[in-house]
């Protein structure tokens, strides 16, 4: 959504604390996945965002769900 991000890249804003990194980057991946399915940013963010709040409360699906969206480094 924001110009200056390169293309293929997520920017994790540094003034998170870094156990939340993984989590955002989760919102992020999720969100860029559908929106590149077409979904306008309104409507992605909402499903990113309850994503996010899923895996907070159950953390042991989080390296899946990363995983799922392609993200294959170990957290």
């Amino acid at each position: 959504i924001y110009p200056w991000v390169p293309e293929n890249e997520v920017w994790i804003d540094d003034d998170l604390y870094s156990h939340e990194w993984p989590y955002v980057l989760l919102h992020e991946l999720h969100e860029r996945q559908l929106m590149a399915k077409g979904w306008t940013y309104a409507r992605a963010h909402p499903s990113a965002s309850k994503i996010e709040f899923y895996c907070h409360h159950h953390p042991e699906h989080l390296s899946e769900e990363l995983a799922n969206l392609g993200f294959t480094h170990k957290i």
